[in-house]
């Protein structure tokens, strides 16, 4: 009775000792604006109201750089550290050739923290590949002293996640991004606003163009935002202001509410305003990777609660990223783009002790990088709209782990 008691009363007192907040009043959610730079972010379920003067901008900056009027768009997803397939995809790639100059890319958690480095194009392949090539556990997280995991509200402390990326995004990365931005290129990632219930979308490109003094420290705290996924690591609380009043916004994983955007709810948006300019595209092509297996993976699961609230998470995400692909596949239909998906197969396996384990995503780049190698990495439309013999046929990298064509690529 008496460790009960101090258990009982250890977790009251950190649930009582939460990180104090100043909220958005609720019915002042619309106004809320990050100080000192326009146009920083928009809601990712409507399309802001100056669509019409965004795609003008972007169509002047286009025609002043040259840029050709077809669009292309990467769609990087979420999947932890799944996000090692796509790194090595997109490394082999570059080294082929023929990865296209993408006109946007958007990203989701672990699909955020690749997505500059992709739009960048091949001279940051390096950086993907430091990244996804194994760092050590401790330099993506800390465990908490079990005392503290209520009152900081995660079970991890996302501090050395943190002081990755601002390893990674330094000022010459943000001078790129502003660059690319301004020639209408767009690089956007995805995070779950909790207090409004919506996702939210940052125009990173739009951040890094702005000059602002805050630009890199909001650049940063969106991609760790978007990749901060719920109980697992802390929200990031970024401070916003209303009608002049500093107030703060709660932001968690951009997979809670989708494992990828195309901004698929504004599809018929966007298709009203481009078929009025004169200028609209030539050729739209979308291709999304999904850092994922999607098929079901047979598991016997223990009669416990750490292992059913687990395997329940692994299974929604699972279903959740499979609707991605579908809604994606919809709205590439509507807007007569081109679709293009690829994800895990079944063919790989691999011992996958703990998260973030170096030989894990070692293998999984070198499983990605031969996959794109093998010419059969992307598949035309969703797997749950494929007919029995075409889900037999997908693309596989069988035969291709074991060649050692990707051993210098991961070195």
């Amino acid at each position: 009775m008496r460790v009960a008691f101090v258990l009982v009363t250890a977790f009251a007192l950190c649930a009582c000792a939460g990180v104090p907040r100043n909220p958005v009043p609720l019915d002042q959610l619309e106004s809320a604006t990050i100080p000192g730079i326009q146009n920083a972010r928009y809601w990712g379920d409507e399309p802001p109201a100056n669509l019409d003067n965004i795609l003008a901008e972007i169509s002047e900056q286009r025609r002043i750089s040259g840029l050709d009027r077809n669009v292309t768009i990467l769609a990087l997803s979420g999947g932890s550290d799944d996000g090692a397939f796509g790194a090595g995809l997109l490394n082999a790639w570059s080294e082929m050739g023929s990865r296209p100059e993408f006109t946007t890319v958007t990203g989701v958690s672990t699909g955020a923290l690749s997505a500059a480095f992709a739009f960048l194009g091949s001279d940051y392949d390096d950086e993907l590949r430091k990244i996804y090539g194994g760092f050590p556990q401790k330099s993506i997280f800390r465990l908490r002293n079990w005392l503290s995991i209520l009152p900081k509200a995660s079970v991890a402390d996302s501090a050395p996640l943190a002081k990755l990326i601002a390893q990674f995004v330094d000022e010459e990365l943000l001078a790129d991004v502003a660059r690319e931005h301004r020639r209408g290129r767009r690089l956007v990632v995805q995070t779950s606003h909790l207090d409004a219930q919506r996702a939210v979308i940052w125009d990173l490109g739009a951040i890094a163009a702005s000059g602002a003094p805050n630009a890199i420290d909001v650049f940063r705290k969106a991609l760790l935002a978007s990749a901060s996924v719920p109980v697992a690591f802390p929200p990031v609380l970024f401070e916003v202001e209303v009608d002049g009043q500093v107030y703060d916004e709660m932001h968690a994983d951009g997979g809670v509410i989708s494992q990828s955007t195309t901004l698929t709810s504004w599809q018929m948006d966007i298709s009203e305003e481009v078929s009025q300019r004169r200028d609209k595209p030539s050729t739209i092509s979308l291709y999304i990777v999904r850092n994922s297996k999607i098929t079901p993976e047979a598991q016997t699961v223990d009669y416990g609660l750490v292992d059913i609230a687990g395997r329940s998470i692994s299974t929604l995400l699972k279903s959740q990223g499979i609707g991605d692909l579908l809604s994606a596949y919809a709205a590439a239909r509507i807007r007569g783009a081109d679709f293009y998906a690829t994800w895990i197969g079944d063919d790989f396996v691999h011992d996958h002790p703990d998260p973030f384990d170096p030989g894990y995503m070692r293998a999984l780049f070198d499983y990605g990088y031969n996959l794109m190698k093998s010419g059969n990495a992307w598949a035309r439309k969703p797997p749950v709209l494929m007919s029995a013999s075409e889900r037999a046929a997908a693309f596989r990298a069988e035969g291709l782990q074991a060649s050692g064509q990707a051993e210098a690529a991961t070195q």
